[in-house]
């Protein structure tokens, strides 16, 4: 017994690294592409562009290698998938206008799109805890948000991000291969998404603000005081309080958490129009943590307890995710460029509310089997 908990952890430690170290870099590169965008000259909708390059590119390629993941086996897809991330991180180094920052965006997404799926496959056919494994990409986001308060130089960031995604790829030659499934043919798509449907539609309504949202906020801090320091400091606020949270959620009933994280999204949006000093804006930080905790943990844990074809599933929950990443900065793009940043804040507190509307259903079907 002693061994198997053992055992258990020494997978948990191994993997949760593999995920904290990806996560740095995603984030640790991310955090600061609106401000680099607008340094290199790029319009409000411009920025949208660049993050709608990144959003569309991971999209097509989490959606496939999942898919594909299912039937050739997990790994293969976790390894290369990592190494070629790590090649494109580096290649943001070249970007000195914004058509090459757009392009080297949309590399970054499709290599990331290769191993996100088929690692969160593999990491749960290994029995981890979800919950705790997903607060591990949380405490790489709070590094990386330390890295960018402390650093504060985009290029270095981008060369951290580089850096960390190769050190994951090596880990990953640890992983043992698990057998693909029984039948040697992709599983049926449509038919997966059809199973989950209103949680991948409920995640999308919600995301699609957030991402909206998420384009266009480090400027909104910039709009009322905040420097890049401080803007580095409350991501990392998120981040820890999603450290926290999802390591004690897996012990919940999933749609519960999910109805929760749904409730609290819309609450903080709104929060966001109103909040302009340090306080107010670390308070929404944290509860923005909350939200996303459990939001993305129940989510998550639904679609995959739903059948066996996880590879799948998770590609279309990532897919769900990075379609709210190539559309929302978009949005949020246009409806700052006219409405102002607090009208984005506003459009995706309405979106919430349509998607908890969605997810009703879900809920009740469930309650009733």
């Amino acid at each position: 017994m002693d061994n198997e908990i053992g055992e258990e952890q020494s997978r948990l430690w191994l993997f949760g690294l593999v995920n904290f170290f990806l996560s740095f870099a995603i984030q640790g590169s991310i955090i600061f592409i609106p401000l680099l965008g607008a340094q290199l000259g790029a319009s409000d909708f411009q920025v949208g562009l660049v993050g709608a390059a990144y959003g569309a590119a991971f999209l097509i390629s989490s959606l496939l290698s999942g898919w594909k993941s299912d039937s050739t086996g997990r790994l293969l897809f976790v390894r290369w998938g990592l190494l070629i991330s790590s090649a494109a991180f580096a290649a943001q180094l070249l970007a000195d206008n914004v058509f090459i920052l757009m392009a080297t965006r949309g590399a970054v997404g499709f290599a990331l799109g290769i191993t996100t799926a088929a690692t969160i496959a593999y990491a749960f056919e290994s029995g981890v805890d979800m919950g705790k494994y997903s607060s591990y990409g949380s405490l790489g986001w709070i590094f990386s948000a330390l890295a960018a308060a402390v650093v504060g130089n985009i290029d270095m960031l981008f060369l951290l991000s580089f850096l960390v995604c190769l050190l994951a790829f090596f880990l990953s030659l640890a992983f043992r291969e698990t057998p693909p499934l029984n039948s040697p043919a992709p599983p049926n798509l449509w038919e997966v998404a059809r199973r989950g449907h209103r949680v991948y539609l409920a995640v999308f309504l919600r995301h699609l603000g957030a991402t909206a949202v998420w384009i266009i906020l480090p400027l909104y801090m910039v709009s009322v005081g905040m420097d890049q320091f401080w803007i580095g400091i409350l991501w990392g606020v998120n981040f820890a309080v999603q450290f926290i949270v999802m390591r004690y959620l897996e012990q919940f009933s999933e749609y519960k958490v999910f109805a929760i994280g749904q409730v609290l999204s819309v609450i903080v949006f709104v929060a966001f129009a109103f909040a302009s000093g340090r306080f107010s804006l670390i308070v929404v930080q944290a509860l923005l943590g909350v939200a996303w905790s459990c939001l993305y943990v129940g989510a998550l844990l639904i679609i995959l307890k739903s059948g066996e074809e996880r590879g799948t599933a998770g590609g279309i929950f990532q897919s769900t995710l990075n379609l709210c990443n190539a559309v929302g900065p978009l949005l949020g793009g246009l409806i700052a460029q006219g409405w102002g940043y607090r009208g984005v804040m506003f459009f995706a507190a309405a979106l919430g509310v349509v998607g908890m509307l969605v997810a009703v259903p879900a809920g009740r079907e469930t309650a009733d089997s």
